[in-house]
């Protein structure tokens, strides 16, 4: 509000000065005739028919390149040294003489040498900063680390597929005459009992397996979750009617762990990407 008062003070201020309501506009008086003629006959010569000459363009100084940092000098010593290593090895495989092979072999060694001091100045500044190590955040590369890492994460995958087993179900497709199914089932069916998962065994040419005697036959739901592989197998959450697949082959009760943990981090309420939705 202060800053529309003040303009409006200040337009107020301006306006009496352009025109006065009321006020008489002053008279124009006329020219004098012979002024008006000398002032013709001193510009006549700036009349139409005359040619002037366009005003010279005026200079303008040239744009400053930007400046050029400074080529690092080792950056030319190393492009050297590649190209002198390359020249030694044409040199000794066009004409493998005992000269020509040793001197390409000395300098190769020298090369290796260096990349050696560059490969342990390297390690060094890792072990000194756990910052740079991957090691330490991802996957160890140590045997003992390896062990201790493949234990905790396995501890917190079966936590995670045990929680989920309270929302979340199984569907196995299958055929009776599939002998990879019949080597799944009872990697499966144990796998299901450990972490208190429930199977829905869903059989395509209506036969079972010894594990799930009990399997439903196939109607309809094999086409709509687009299983053209067996054995195939969903995970399910009942409540939304979702489907996501955990797999289309035999697997082992790692690959199970490993596979449905990780699609229980990706669980999130507001909805599963990446999801199959069908209503059997």
């Amino acid at each position: 509000m202060n800053a529309i008062r003040s303009a409006l003070l200040a337009v107020l201020a301006v306006l009496p000065a352009i025109a006065t309501p009321g006020a008489e506009p002053p008279t124009a008086q006329p020219p004098d005739l012979a002024e008006t003629a000398t002032i013709y006959w001193q510009q006549h010569r700036e009349g139409w028919f005359w040619y002037r000459d366009p005003p010279p363009p005026t200079a303008r100084p040239a744009p400053k390149a930007p400046a050029t940092p400074a080529r690092p000098r080792e950056l030319a010593d190393f492009e050297a040294m590649q190209q002198r290593l390359e020249t030694l090895k044409r040199v000794a495989v066009m004409n493998p003489t005992d000269d020509n092979l040793m001197a390409y072999m000395r300098f190769q060694r020298m090369v290796m040498d260096r990349s050696q001091v560059f490969a342990d100045r390297w390690q060094r500044l890792v072990w000194r900063d756990p910052s740079l190590d991957y090691a330490s955040e991802g996957r160890p590369t140590n045997t003992l680390a390896i062990a201790a890492f493949d234990e905790r994460q396995r501890d917190r995958d079966t936590a995670a597929v045990r929680q989920l087993a309270a929302t979340h179900g199984l569907v196995f497709v299958f055929r009776s005459d599939c002998p990879f199914c019949h080597r799944f089932a009872p990697v499966l069916k144990r796998f299901a009992q450990t972490h208190g998962l429930t199977v829905l065994a869903v059989s395509l040419d209506g036969g079972s397996l010894p594990e799930y005697p009990d399997a439903r036959p196939d109607n309809g739901i094999a086409a709509r979750l687009n299983a053209r592989a067996v054995p195939a197998l969903y995970l399910t959450q009942p409540s939304r009617r979702e489907f996501r697949p955990v797999g289309f082959s035999l697997m082992s009760d790692t690959d199970l762990l490993e596979r449905i943990a990780a699609l229980a981090r990706e669980a999130d309420p507001a909805g599963l990407p990446n999801l199959l939705r069908t209503t059997p």
